[in-house]
């Protein structure tokens, strides 16, 4: 199996958005349904120019603003109902080509960058030939990979879940896990894992709830993708 990550250049709806914003970097998990869009900033004002004005651009690309979401000053998420298809989505296309596209796909300065898995030569050659057709495109890596690593990108990696996270914060994570802290009822206290750890509660409880955070923000835009999907099969 083959993983690449190509660099694409076109006038496809989320790829204007950034030539739009450039200082702006993009974010994006599709199911073909809902996209779940973050956007990030060093600059607080180029996150309020970018909220202010995201409104118009998804009318352009009739698609609809479903929820918006401002948790920093430098960050937003926003919530939007597409449609996508091979003529306005390189996710479609990379599917079309029986390939998977690995989430999130990123935008920076007007450019997309896509990771995806392909199968065998034939799967990769149709992929390329495909996004090229539609993109001025480059290939930034490109490798052979073993079949459980493909089968983590193809559903959740667990960087994206646990990679920001310190060796403390796994510890304190790790340790909660396995003794119970989160069992119904708790067979394990604060208290009692800070003693079996050898550390004051405080510091326990510090690197446990940072863990926590770090752990949960990396769920939100898998949750609420789910979730806007569930609502929209009732």
């Amino acid at each position: 199996m083959y993983q690449l990550t190509v660099k694409l250049d076109h006038d496809m709806p989320f790829s204007n958005i950034s030539k739009r914003f450039p200082q702006v970097n993009l974010s994006r998990w599709c199911n073909l349904e809902v996209d779940i869009l973050e956007a990030e900033s060093p600059h607080k004002e180029k996150i309020e120019s970018f909220q202010q004005g995201l409104q118009s651009e998804l009318e352009q690309m009739s698609a609809s603003l479903i929820h918006v979401h401002r948790y920093s000053e430098s960050a937003l998420e926003a919530v939007i109902r597409c449609k996508c298809s091979m003529s306005n989505s390189s996710i479609a296309i990379v599917e079309a080509s029986n390939c998977i596209p690995v989430m999130p796909i990123t935008y920076r300065e007007g450019f997309e960058y896509v990771r995806l898995l392909a199968f065998d030569k034939e799967n990769r050659k149709a992929v390329l030939d495909n996004l090229g057709s539609v993109a001025k495109l480059a290939v930034v890596s490109s490798g052979q990979v073993e079949s459980h690593v493909a089968r983590s990108a193809m559903t959740i990696s667990v960087d994206d879940f646990l990679g920001s996270l310190t060796s403390k914060q796994l510890l304190a994570l790790i340790e909660a896990i396995e003794d119970g802290y989160y069992s119904t009822p708790k067979s394990a206290t604060v208290e009692e894992l800070a003693e079996r750890l050898g550390m004051p509660r405080s510091t326990f409880e510090e690197h446990l709830r940072k863990a926590e955070i770090k752990v949960m923000r990396a769920m939100r835009p898998y949750v609420r993708m789910a979730y806007q999907s569930s609502r929209g099969m009732r």
